[in-house]
């Protein structure tokens, strides 16, 4: 009895001190595709760019003129990956080959990629959401996808 009364008062203390980490408002994600898409033009290529929530679902999505029509799916993958393994999509190559991970991409019918342009959205410290690219090289994916992400911290 007395560890149930420390459990409810550690929960009471916890619902009243700890806010609910709210996913990217719309109006930061919609910056966020526009940051993405600057990045794009300064590389002289075009992009599809997607921002999701914390559980990889879209909030967000913009696809520049001449971006390729698959660069839309891929975009919106590697946002989903990067929010549900909460870390850059870049990150996960060491473990790409792996037969459990090769089982995640299959089961999840290819929602699951390992390449770069995915990047979580932090507000510290929570993963609030991601950012995914396509369109470019994994590099210049990347490089557009760090630039949506800045742009949320404006």
């Amino acid at each position: 009895k007395h560890f149930q009364t420390y459990i409810n008062r550690n929960a009471d203390f916890y619902r009243k001190t700890k806010g609910v980490p709210m996913p990217v408002p719309i109006e930061k994600a919609l910056k966020m595709i526009e940051a993405g898409h600057a990045k794009a033009l300064e590389l002289d290529i075009s992009v599809s760019v997607a921002v999701v929530d914390e559980g990889g679902r879209l909030i967000a999505f913009g696809r520049m003129d001449r971006a390729r029509p698959m660069s839309v799916d891929i975009a919106v993958n590697k946002a989903y990956t990067a929010a549900t393994f909460q870390q850059q999509t870049t990150q996960l190559a060491a473990v790409s080959e792996q037969s459990w991970f090769q089982s995640l991409i299959v089961s999840t019918q290819g929602k699951v990629i390992a390449v770069g342009g995915g990047i979580p959205v932090l507000d510290a410290p929570d993963i609030i959401g991601a950012a995914g690219v396509s369109g470019g090289t994994p590099d210049q994916d990347q490089d557009c996808a760090r630039a949506a992400v800045a742009a949320y911290a404006d």
